[in-house]
Parts: structure tokens; sequence; C-alpha cells
């Protein structure tokens, strides 16, 4: 379990909905990895909603090195103290369906982590 979550709004008040989602698809990825170190979740809300602007989720998160299937060098990523970093991001117009389109790509992203990118035969 993630002792240090933190859950970031810019543009906006927090909004809880999008923090209850966050908090529900994490959980969800922590039931496929249970050894992630730190997540950072910012949630960009556009400026102007009247424009179209769409919503942004980065989410940042701090996984053991010794857990990658490929060495860091070889991936060209860096370790600072035995923790990696991974990041990902995802846009849509609905700030909800960022978030849940940010997990999927970590989850796929924690797969290639501890196990190698999918290579079909």
């Amino acid at each position: 379990m993630i002792h240090s979550l933190q859950i970031e709004f810019h543009n906006t008040q927090p909004v809880e909905d999008v923090a209850f989602r966050i908090r529900r698809e994490l959980a969800e990825l922590e039931k496929f990895y249970n050894r992630l170190v730190s997540c950072r979740v910012d949630v960009e809300f556009p400026e102007h909603p009247r424009s179209g602007s769409i919503s942004e989720v980065r989410i940042d998160f701090g996984v053991p090195a010794k857990d990658a299937a490929t060495p860091a060098e070889v991936r060209g990523a860096t370790v600072k103290q035995d923790t990696e970093h991974l990041q990902v991001k995802a846009r849509h117009k609905d700030p909800i369906m960022a978030a849940h389109a940010a997990f999927n790509i970590a989850h796929r992203r924690l797969q290639e982590f501890v196990s190698g990118p999918y290579r079909p035969s």
C-alpha cells in the first residue's frame, strides 16, 4: 500500500469526484503490483473550459529498481536510492476519464517494467 499518495489540482480547487476515482484506480493498480513506493498525480484542468480545452492527468510513480526486468542502464532510465520513477500522462475532455486512461497506461508500463516488453511471436 502506498503511504505517500499526492494529488495536486491545477487551475481549480480539488474536485472530490476526480480524487475518488484516482484513489480507486490506484487501489486496482496495487492489486496487480503492490510494491509501489510513491505516487504523485497532477490533474490539470483547462484554464478556459468554454474553449474546448482538455484536462490532463500526469502520474509519477516510484517503484523498486530491483523489480525491473531490464536494467535501468539498458532502458536509459535513472535510479535514485534504489527507486526508479515511471511517468505517464493522458488527456481527455473529462478529467475522470483522463485519470482512467492514465492509470490504464500506468498498468501497461508496470507490466513492461516487471516482465519486459511484450513481443508477440
